[in-house]
């Protein structure tokens, strides 16, 4: 199986943003909203890397299945004799 390191490190570089926007938020609470943005910035990539792993489970459960095909209907036309 394939590691998925695109998605560990879009989570890394998620986390890392939100930290550092929560931090800049608390120690610069300026009406320049760069921590906010930081925040929101982590926040989509960290949805950006949970949709990136939904699509290959998908593809993963989808060749599992396309695989399990042939077999399943290869019982049915023996069982059918």
């Amino acid at each position: 199986m394939k590691d998925r390191t695109i998605e560990k490190m879009l989570y890394k570089i998620a986390a890392l943003l939100a930290v550092i926007g929560i931090v800049l938020r608390m120690l610069l609470p300026s009406e320049n909203y760069l921590g906010l943005y930081l925040i929101l910035a982590g926040h989509i990539l960290g949805v950006a890397g949970i949709f990136m792993y939904m699509k290959h489970t998908n593809e993963m459960e989808h060749e599992q299945r396309a695989m399990q095909e042939p077999q399943n209907s290869y019982r049915k036309s023996n069982s059918a004799r």
